[in-house]
Parts: structure tokens; C-alpha cells; sequence
């Protein structure tokens, strides 16, 4: 999948989490009623159900490119879940076929920390899915090692 594991469980369905992020990471995201939400990570994974929530942000158009972002149809979910790249593609149709996965959403979240100088930094993951035990993933679905430039070779070494 080529992602870093940033999950854990949303909608309280478990106290499990799999990451250290701890109080200093914040997510963003827009609400079922369409209002951007900022709150700490930490109470987001617990409380947040990603998998239905529409895209923070788009999927970007990369003028020469010979793809653009789309919609995915998801037997998982019964509806479109806004993809990007390819190789996104590609791995949402692996997830579709999962019987563990139980929820898909494109860039649900974006997530915030400050670097080691105090700047904010952020970054929108790709993908998220949710299995069937409640845990889930948060994932960049990358067609090569060195894809999204400097930024998101960044992003991947905090994440």
C-alpha cells in the first residue's frame, strides 16, 4: 500500500490506537453538514467515522498529466469515493474486494503538527479505510518512491 500506519478507531467503536501522534497533531476535516472542523487527533480518531466524510480538500490537476481525479464506485460502501492517481485507483479496487474493509472515503482529513522550528505543517493522506474491528488506515498510494515531490517525502518521515 506504500502508506505509513496514522489509524486507529473512529465512531467509538474501539479504544485501540496505533499511533503516537499524541496532543500535538490536530485533524481537519468537514462535517456531515458541510463545516470545516478543527480538533486535536487524539479525540478525532475516537470520535470521527472518516470513512463518511466527503474530501477535505481536492484532489489536485496536474497540467500534462495523463490522469485526473475521479470517482470511484465502492460495492463496499454504495456510493463514490473520490480518488486520484492510478495507482489510487488501483488500490481502492484492492480494498473494494477486502471482506475485512468496511469503509472507504479520498482525503477525509487533514492533519497538522508543527515541526522541530515550530512551523505548521500539514498534510491531506490519500485514502483512508476502515476494517471490520474498527481499526483503520490512512494511506498515500504512490506510483513511484519519489511521488509528490520534497513535500510529501516530508510528510512521510513524521507520519
Amino acid at each position: 500500500m506504500g502508506s505509513k500506519d496514522a489509524a486507529a478507531a473512529a465512531g467509538g467503536r474501539s479504544q485501540h490506537m496505533q499511533t503516537d501522534t499524541g496532543s500535538e497533531w490536530e485533524a481537519v476535516f468537514v462535517d456531515p453538514i458541510g463545516q470545516v472542523v478543527q480538533q486535536r487527533w487524539a479525540d478525532a480518531v475516537l470520535a470521527v467515522a472518516f470513512e463518511e466524510l466527503e474530501p477535505v480538500s481536492a484532489f489536485p490537476v496536474v497540467p500534462g498529466r495523463r490522469w485526473g481525479p475521479g470517482q470511484w464506485w465502492s460495492a463496499t460502501t454504495g456510493r463514490h469515493v473520490a480518488c486520484g492517481p492510478a495507482a489510487m485507483r488501483a488500490q481502492l479496487m484492492l480494498l473494494d474486494r477486502d471482506p475485512e474493509v468496511v469503509g472507504l472515503a479520498g482525503r477525509p482529513v487533514r492533519l497538522l503538527w508543527r515541526d522541530a522550528r515550530g512551523q505548521v505543517r500539514s498534510w491531506v493522506p490519500q485514502l483512508f479505510a476502515r476494517h471490520r474491528d474498527g481499526t483503520a488506515v490512512l494511506a498515500d498510494c504512490p506510483s513511484h518512491p519519489e511521488a509528490g515531490g520534497e513535500r510529501a517525502q516530508r510528510a512521510a518521515t513524521v507520519l
